[in-house]
């Protein structure tokens, strides 16, 4: 097995845009520790990776609990030095402001704002015990800044990740942490291949979403990987406190192109 310098937690590692980044790391030579409560999806990611002869080790955890955090840490701390904890785990998912179910919105907040918030400040207080450096890189969306119909518990908390990255960088930077957001747009992981499905047209759901980018797809979970690897890489050592968005363009459009070519207008026709 190949022998690493350095290691990463990957959280909600077991499929999508999380198994993705563990095994782009993987690949480029880190040590990974993935954490996710879905114990056969683990299992089967970090047996890939081992047989590879990579270094991975599995930890079942839930992201809501600290001392899961604690754990992954440790597991990586196992392989090699800590340089990156990367927070993926989160839920996509929406509702009526005026139809809240408290127990769901307690659980969307625990997931995506609480799981990150542990799992950054588990890093940071093993990073300035050890007097060392090391970046945190949060998985956050372009619904972070952008609103789309009834998603307002999850726009909450995504927005909520971009402000702490902001905090980390400001507050940590003079001890050499960085940290930085990664804001995806549309992403062809599992959960969103499910979700299609619960559309009368499935084939036209995609396409809706897909029509939203000038890029007219939707990002494959190894893209959002690559820019995670560069942005927790000796690369980017000047880049913290900020957010970078992969979206095809999306965030960009206040006017997409005409798709029927009689509704385009003569550019300068209203001068």
């Amino acid at each position: 097995m190949t022998s690493v310098s350095r290691s990463a937690v990957v959280t909600g590692a077991a499929s999508g845009i999380g198994r993705a980044i563990a095994e782009r790391l993987a690949a480029d030579g880190w040590g990974v520790a993935c954490l996710d409560r879905d114990k056969n999806g683990l299992s089967s990611l970090t047996d890939a990776l081992t047989a590879n002869g990579q270094q991975a080790v599995a930890v079942v955890g839930d992201v809501t609990e600290p001392e899961a955090h604690r754990e992954a840490l440790d597991a990586a701390a196992g392989l090699a030095r800590v340089d990156a904890w990367i927070g993926v785990a989160g839920l996509a998912d929406g509702e009526l402001l005026t139809d809240l179910d408290e127990g769901h919105v307690r659980r969307l907040v625990d997931i995506n704002q609480l799981g990150m918030l542990w799992g950054t400040a588990e890093a940071l207080r093993r990073w300035r015990a050890e007097d060392r450096t090391g970046v945190v890189v949060l998985v956050s969306s372009v619904h972070a800044r952008h609103a789309a119909s009834n998603t307002a518990v999850y726009e909450m908390t995504k927005a909520a990740l971009e402000a702490l990255v902001r905090s980390v960088g400001v507050t940590y930077g003079p001890y050499g942490i960085r940290a930085v957001a990664v804001a995806p747009g549309g992403v062809l992981t599992p959960a969103l291949e499910r979700s299609f499905a619960t559309a009368a047209d499935p084939v036209a759901a995609r396409r809706r979403l897909e029509s939203q980018t000038p890029a007219n797809r939707l990002a494959l979970p190894e893209e959002i990987a690559a820019a995670v690897a560069f942005v927790a890489s000796d690369e980017a050592q000047y880049i913290s406190g900020t957010v970078l968005t992969i979206d095809g363009g999306m965030s960009a459009v206040l006017l997409a192109s005409a798709c029927d070519p009689k509704a385009v207008r003569r550019p300068g026709a209203g001068k």
